[in-house]
């Protein structure tokens, strides 16, 4: 050991290395101004269960309505649990009770029915029967009942195609307009708007729809009949999407079957079929370098496709919703096709669960009149006020780095709950496989001098350092040896002599 190690300052540090957490590299930023002695914790076991995540089918939560709610469960260990029991309860009551295989080092997802009474909130949790470890056995989220979802039509035709589908949903709340006669005062306040056949579109939709989409409206524009409207080409460049009307063919063309994988159909399809019959339609929009194709024809233009503009969306689609010239109108896949497109434009207000990590949230919220603005998050005795600002209606607000309980808690304004949350650990928490000391002494440096890292059996090659660098040799014990063969020496000279 040369002088300057000598001099140096000891730090033991006494940990499990969870590999989660622990960063290697670290290592190899140590301080030469001190020596650092890494002493690994080993743990009795690293074989965990855990709820991964869960989600909705559906977009919507329906009082009274079966739904479906899909667990994601992660086996941590290196072996497999035959049989894990797992439970569904909503508000105290136990909905459904499962028992599952769970292969090793793998995500397993099953789904579960329910359905919610009454209207309000629910406070809900999955539950795992995992032993030993039991910290993250509960899994907290919130059931929300939806808000309706206002679609707005602007169409020539009072009773058309649209009017009839989306009047069959009641979560659906609908209004239409002719070009003619349109309040655009009430156009901002809708989820998605419609634009579906109109010849003309007035210059004053045509600023007010722009300005719409940028700020995270949605719209769907389906064309007219006629193939020459210098309107659609201003929107169109107000938008900046480039696509135009089509003079050339009317010709009809057999549309792809979607791909498996595509997001937009998921859950549509009960069966999928890559031979399934596809309608025909003509193409009357034409365009291209969209954001995503949902539905293309056989030769692979597009029929169907979202364009991201700013915070909001557009979708367009290439033919008429005239049976003559789209087949799709009288096909199965209409209504799932335009109940998904009206979906797409739900806004989920807030997330079922939330982590416990730095992170914000935004909601929306009503400014309250006079009095103290401050809201709190409130679980039983226990309030924190977190940083939070208004913005334009909604609450933005950091998660409190002092909370650190999983569970439900209340945002509170002025003593009134106005929303509920569900906080879970942070999923890393629960993967309990470290590193060991072979693998710590991996990640140094060659010639490395001022890191030690010990053996899980080093307790007494330890337990001697430490005393040493803090406690100095300890001597007291020779001292009274000596004392004593002193004492013992002068009482036999005073006896024998």
């Amino acid at each position: 050991m040369n002088a300057n190690q000598a001099a140096a300052e000891h730090v033991f540090l006494f940990t499990d290395f969870q590999k989660s957490y622990f960063e290697p590299s670290l290592l190899s930023k140590v301080d030469s101004n001190r020596i650092y002695h890494l002493v690994p914790l080993k743990a009795v076991g690293t074989s965990n269960v855990f709820v991964d995540s869960v989600y909705l089918a559906d977009e919507f939560v329906r009082p009274d309505t079966e739904g479906t709610l899909y667990v994601r469960l992660y086996n941590a260990g290196d072996k497999a649990i035959p049989g894990c029991p797992v439970k569904l309860v909503i508000d105290n009551v136990q909905i459904a009770a499962l028992s599952i295989d769970l292969p090793a080092k793998q995500v397993t997802e099953t789904a579960v029915n329910f359905t919610i009474r009454g209207e309000g909130s629910k406070q809900a949790w999955v539950e795992v029967e995992d032993y030993p470890v039991e910290f993250d056995n509960l899994y907290y989220f919130v059931l929300q009942p939806s808000s309706r979802l206002s679609i707005t039509e602007i169409s020539e035709n009072e009773a058309g195609p649209l009017q009839r589908l989306y009047r069959n949903e009641p979560l659906f709340q609908t209004l239409r307009f002719s070009p003619n006669n349109i309040d655009y005062a009430r156009l901002n306040s809708s989820d998605i708007i419609i634009m579906q056949g109109i010849e003309e579109v007035p210059a004053a939709l045509v600023s007010t729809l722009d300005t719409y989409v940028k700020s995270g409206g949605t719209l769907a524009i389906i064309p007219p009949l006629t193939e020459r409207s210098a309107s659609y080409a201003a929107l169109m460049q107000s938008l900046a999407i480039p696509a135009s009307l089509n003079s050339g063919s009317s010709t009809k063309t057999s549309l792809a079957v979607p791909a498996r994988d595509n997001l937009f159909f998921k859950t549509i399809f009960a069966d999928y079929d890559p031979k399934m019959q596809m309608p025909a339609s003509v193409r009357k929009l034409v365009w291209s370098r969209s954001s995503e194709d949902i539905l293309k024809y056989r030769g692979g233009a597009p029929y169907l496709s979202r364009f991201d503009r700013g915070q909001g969306k557009v979708y367009l689609m290439a033919a008429p919703l005239q049976p003559g010239q789209n087949e799709l109108v009288n096909h199965a896949l209409f209504v799932p096709v335009m109940y998904r497109l009206a979906i797409s434009s739900y806004k989920q207000e807030q997330q079922i669960a939330y982590r416990l990590q730095n992170m914000a949230i935004t909601i929306p919220v009503q400014q309250q009149a006079g009095g103290e603005n401050i809201y709190k998050l409130v679980k039983d005795s226990t309030v924190f006020i977190p940083v939070q600002q208004i913005r334009g209606g909604r609450l933005v607000f950091n998660v409190p780095p002092d909370l650190e309980e999983a569970g439900f808690y209340q945002l509170q304004l002025q003593g009134k709950t106005v929303g509920s949350f569900a906080f879970n650990f942070d999923k890393q928490e629960s993967l309990l496989e470290q590193y060991s000391p072979a693998e710590l002494r991996s990640f140094l440096p060659k010639d490395q001098q001022y890191v030690h890292v010990y053996d899980y059996s080093d307790t007494f090659t330890l337990k001697d350092e430490f005393e040493k660098r803090f406690f100095g040799v300890t001597l007291w014990k020779y001292c009274l040896i000596l004392c004593l063969i002193f004492l013992m020496a002068e009482i036999a000279l005073i006896r024998f002599l």
